[in-house]
């Protein structure tokens, strides 16, 4: 019985001492997270589940704890990056080395200076040999004043028939029975999200929303679970790091007399930004479901129109 006691102290003691490691290397290697594709974060997370599974004592539970609330803040960080990267050209930057090639430090403010477009074609054969079109350019590098031309005035038969044709090529309006109708789409899509997250919350706000098949039913997703926001029916929680949403009740008017006050949340989403939150989540299904697209008779597609299958 001693040399059981005995074996299971020292095991406590190799497991404390592992996850000591691991939270020295998680705090070391930060930087390194937040610049690697995601690979070396979810390494250090496989060693934190492997240790976990021989945690039994609270001690032991702690420590796996810091860990969680490390790594979520690193996952939390990698998320505001998303879109760094978006704005590393600078436009002004490179027209200004453009000009300084373009013309000697004496003669860039003189008056009908001539370009030296041959150093510019130098530097352009270093990367390639052929020459390109002009369709590559935004427009023409000298232009031609045009000359004001008369505008001649029509006849009022001239004139009737234009504003005919314009009457015809008029696009249909929505009547108010089709205003109607879509309104009360949104609200069954809007009923139907909320019946979903009631079942699998509380949950990641990025993995209730994101469809990794298509952009704009993420966007549509986002938008039905803003209501849910607005009217009181769920809430998110960012305290541990990352936005996890479930449901509430909706609060009453002593809940505001009491101090309960609402916040607005703006939601920037992007093509990139929504393929870097499927890599970063690993997210391969959606758990709203997909809707089917159709065809209106004018062409148009009615996918909002759809409730999830």
């Amino acid at each position: 019985m001693e040399n059981d006691q005995e074996l299971s102290q020292v095991d406590r003691r190799s497991l404390r001492h592992n996850y000591r490691n691991l939270l020295s290397d998680a705090v070391t290697r930060k930087n390194e997270y937040m610049t690697d594709s995601g690979s070396l974060l979810l390494e250090d997370l496989e060693r934190a589940n492997s240790l976990f599974n021989k945690v039994d004592r609270t001690v032991e539970g702690i420590l796996d704890s810091r860990f969680l609330i490390l790594s979520a803040d690193i996952g939390a960080q990698r998320a505001h990056q998303l879109r760094i990267d978006s704005a590393a050209f600078d436009a002004l930057e490179y027209i200004e080395k453009v000009r300084e090639k373009l013309y000697n430090p004496d003669e860039q403010h003189i008056p009908g200076s001539k370009p030296n477009w041959a150093a510019m074609g130098n530097i352009a054969a270093r990367f390639s040999r052929r020459a390109p079109r002009f369709s590559y350019i935004y427009g023409p590098l000298m232009t031609e004043p045009k000359e004001r031309r008369r505008i001649k005035t029509g006849t009022k038969r001239d004139n009737a028939a234009l504003a005919a044709s314009r009457q015809e090529a008029q696009i249909e309006t929505m009547g108010e029975s089709d205003v109607k109708r879509q309104e009360n789409q949104t609200t069954k899509l809007v009923k139907t999200v909320h019946k979903i997250l009631r079942e699998v919350g509380p949950i990641n706000l990025f993995q209730l929303v994101i469809n990794p098949t298509s952009f704009s039913q993420s966007v549509e997703n986002i938008f039905y679970v803003s209501f849910l926001i607005r009217d009181g029916k769920a809430y998110i929680d960012d305290q541990s790091g990352q936005p996890m949403i479930e449901t509430c009740e909706p609060p009453q008017q002593d809940d505001y007399q009491s101090g309960l006050t609402k916040k607005q949340l703006i939601f920037s989403l992007d093509q990139a930004t929504w393929r870097e939150i499927i890599d970063v989540y690993a997210i391969d299904e959606s758990i709203i479901p997909s809707r089917v697209a159709r065809l209106d008779a004018s062409g148009l597609s009615q996918i909002s129109s759809q409730v999830p299958r």
